[in-house]
């Protein structure tokens, strides 16, 4: 039976990443080995009948060339979430959706800049952006909130929403694996922390006072 699995921010062909996020990688002496070394992770975990969703940041190859290497040999149905390093991608997308890969599927099955993803086996809805988001849609519904970006840290947000990314867990996770992370934290309200003496109709004082909480959150 085929899984789903989220992650994000594999970084192929970035040799430096492994100074900043060594827990889950080699410190390869080029980036051919370290490129093998996350292709077998990634291939030992999906097989060609499962469907991965990841969330953006695929490859640090300027080389367009190097990423097609890299994307022919990743087993699955790959569904990817444009990340801030994907601009190669961006750039050849009709030709990644419209060539196969050695086990006869799309080098990727779909790519866009973000995806609502119903998930009846959770009975919940994911919001997937490569980004944190601090207010997403269905965020007062319960629904959850999967991005990237930020590696092996943990976004300081309330509400339902999860890093997938490869350098905090080391591991694909499940859609049981999201599940069990968020179903227990609690939903947010748009209007949930609106304060009852600001914004104020005097716009000189409020545009103090708007000075005053932008410092204050960046203390």
């Amino acid at each position: 039976m085929a899984k789903i699995f989220f992650t994000s921010d594999w970084h192929f062909s970035h040799q430096n990443i492994v100074k900043f996020c060594p827990t889950f990688r080699p410190n390869a002496h080029n980036v051919a080995e370290l490129d093998e070394f996350l292709i077998a992770r990634w291939n030992e975990t999906v097989s060609p009948e499962d469907v991965v969703y990841n969330l953006g940041d695929l490859s640090f190859a300027h080389d367009f060339k190097q990423i097609e290497r890299v994307l022919s040999r990743l087993n699955g149905t790959h569904h990817l979430i444009y990340g801030n390093h994907d601009g190669q991608i961006r750039q050849h997308i009709d030709r990644l959706l419209n060539q196969t890969k050695h086990d006869g599927l799309p080098m990727l099955s779909s790519a866009q800049d973000y995806l609502q993803l119903r998930l009846p086996e959770i009975k919940n809805t994911l919001i997937l952006f490569h980004y944190p988001i601090l207010e997403w849609d269905g965020c007062h519904k319960g629904w959850y909130h999967l991005h990237g970006h930020i590696h092996d840290r943990v976004a300081t947000l309330r509400g339902r929403v999860l890093n997938v990314g490869w350098d905090l867990h080391g591991r694909f996770l499940t859609a049981q694996d999201v599940d069990d992370f968020l179903r227990h934290l609690p939903t947010i309200s748009y209007f949930g922390d609106k304060s009852a003496d600001f914004p104020v109709a005097d716009v000189a004082e409020n545009t103090r006072k708007l000075r005053v909480i932008l410092k204050r959150n960046n203390a």
